[in-house]
């Protein structure tokens, strides 16, 4: 006969089963680049590339010269914002191309 286990919640579920495949980390980088409009702004954000993370790094293709000049000098401001709104240290560097 098989013993009952008490109830999990589905939410305590998946993450468990996230983070057995190792899963877990890319979640929070899949809501880092969801985050990137709302923190940059929607036309800009419509002005450039979707951005791409690889190993906690942001990278972000932007056509206009002097907007990646001025997205190169805000970004420790932009990466400590979008950690903030993903509500944690996912992306430890921009790059802006």
């Amino acid at each position: 006969m098989m013993k009952r286990l008490e109830p999990e919640s589905i939410g305590d579920v998946l993450r468990q089963a996230l983070s057995d495949q190792g899963l877990t980390e890319r979640l929070y980088e899949t809501r880092a680049i969801a985050a990137w409009p709302a923190v940059i702004g929607a036309d800009l954000a419509a002005c450039m590339g979707r951005p791409v993370v690889y190993r906690g790094v942001m990278t972000i293709y932007v056509a206009n010269a002097a907007l990646r000049q001025e997205l190169n000098m805000n970004r420790s401001g932009l990466r400590d914002h979008i950690n903030a709104t993903v509500g944690r240290d996912v992306i430890s560097d921009l790059r802006f191309r």
